[in-house]
């Protein structure tokens, strides 16, 4: 399917980037044993194989170097001392002539079915990630023994006069998807500019971990708790080797009319809801047709529940609040429990709404702040299945000079968001379903949706 046409290389610029440690946070360390990341963004651009080697690879190495100056953890290595009982500290590490693995490829498939929004199977977007680097056991200063990987890869693939993908594998240790899509945004501008000077409006990243306060001993907390995961073993798990099994995905677009119809209905049938918006009424609607489906393909287990997984963004939230230009993680979850049947059934969607709503009320409108019960993530049983998503969803404003992303979709996670291309009222959710069910989910949705609409 992909042809390899370089690997390479990139680093900041000489003499651009400091050598710069940081150590993890409460936020960091929760992601330690949690599996890489792929993000893929396509963009239509009608160029030919020669033409992307010729004209643009060169071009793209160039932005990349000056944008990692500014965001240089993305060039370094994770490291945690092999000894478990030592005192060392985890941290994100960046040292002078650290580099970030880059690949060009070629893929002659078709780049309208890869992209689309109908039925897939779940691997396709897979062959356009890069695997991450393997760590390296390295001797620190001190003579303790470390190990070293490598927090991010990128691979660029061209489709031949139909357009490119860039495809991110990144571990979420080193920062969630906010820092993340700000370095690409730079890398964009970088590769659009005509100079070598990012412009002045440019949001410089927040690197000082100071300024997060930790009254509740969440680090040493986490860290005794999630800082056990044998690093090594989990950065070999590179996306390309994980298989999805049985699964295929999708996306669907809502409508802004749709969206609005939904909260207008739940508004209309709970006018005393804490916490409605346009977010929490998506994320309702598909945990009921989720709950449906199983339902149809599972039955039995009336009373399974199911969870619903919401991430939200804490830089603003927190006492005192931190820059949105922070570097690192930032995000903890909410996570609803419903029980199956009543999901499933006539009041689903209000049922849904309420308990998403409640929950995120908890955490966004505590007296004592969002870290509040942060502890509970320790023996939180995340009952049940259920998908999940992140307040704040993906902004197509990532602009290479092709103008906005065609699409924009994640490798692994069952459910995500981003703005449609079109129109910045849509929504675009992409899934990752069992192939027995993909066709039932896709059923009730459509028959939700029609009997929501005036």
């Amino acid at each position: 399917m992909v042809t390899l046409l370089e690997n390479c290389r990139v680093s900041p610029p000489p003499n651009t980037s400091a050598d710069k440690s940081l150590p993890l946070t409460f936020f960091d360390f929760i992601w330690v044993p949690f599996h890489p990341l792929g993000r893929v963004i396509f963009f239509d651009i009608p160029c030919s194989t020669n033409h992307f080697t010729q004209n643009i690879v060169l071009n793209l190495k160039t932005a990349l170097s000056h944008a990692l100056a500014h965001f240089s953890p993305f060039a370094g290595n994770l490291t945690k001392p092999t000894n478990t009982n030592s005192e060392t500290e985890f941290q994100i590490r960046y040292v002078d002539g650290d580099s970030v693995s880059v690949t060009f490829a070629e893929c002659t498939d078709d780049f309208n079915y890869i992209c689309g929004n109908q039925v897939r199977d779940a691997d396709i977007l897979k062959p356009l990630v890069p695997r991450l680097p393997s760590g390296v056991a390295l001797l620190q200063e001190s003579g303790e023994k470390c190990f070293a990987s490598p927090v991010l890869a990128i691979q660029v693939t061209v489709f031949p006069n139909h357009g490119i993908s860039f495809g991110f594998t990144n571990s979420h240790t080193v920062s969630d998807g906010s820092s993340l899509f700000n370095f690409i945004h730079e890398w964009a501008k970088q590769a659009t500019s005509k100079s070598d000077v990012a412009g002045s409006d440019f949001l410089s990243p927040y690197y000082d971990r100071s300024s997060l306060k930790d009254p509740l001993g969440l680090t040493t907390m986490f860290k005794g708790y999630f800082g056990g995961a044998d690093m090594a073993e989990h950065m070999e798990e590179n996306i390309p080797d994980q298989s999805s099994g049985d699964k295929a995905r999708a996306t669907f677009v809502l409508k802004q009319a749709e969206i609005e119809a939904l909260k207008s209905l739940v508004i209309e049938k709970k006018q005393n809801f804490p916490y409605v918006s346009s977010f929490t009424v998506v994320c309702a609607y598909v945990w009921t047709c989720m709950a449906k489906t199983r339902a149809d393909v599972v039955g039995g287990m009336e009373q399974e529940p199911l969870n619903f997984g919401i991430a939200y963004d804490c830089r603003a939230r927190l006492d005192p609040p931190l820059p949105a230009s922070y570097f690192g993680n930032c995000i903890f979850s909410a996570v609803p429990v419903g029980r199956r049947d009543i999901l499933a059934g006539e009041e689903g969607l209000l049922a849904a709404a309420e308990l998403i709503g409640t929950a995120l009320y908890a955490k966004l409108n505590n007296k004592e702040g969002v870290l509040n019960n942060a502890h509970a993530l320790l023996t939180t049983d995340f009952a049940g299945e259920g998908p999940g998503s992140e307040i704040g969803v993906i902004n197509n404003t990532i602009d290479f000079g092709w103008g906005k992303p065609r699409k924009f979709e994640y490798v692994l996670e069952q459910f995500s968001i981003s703005r449609g291309k079109d129109s910045k009222g849509d929504l675009e959710l992409g899934f990752i379903l069992p192939k027995n069910e993909v066709d039932v989910f896709s059923s009730i949705f459509a028959r939700g949706l029609n009997l929501t609409l005036p």
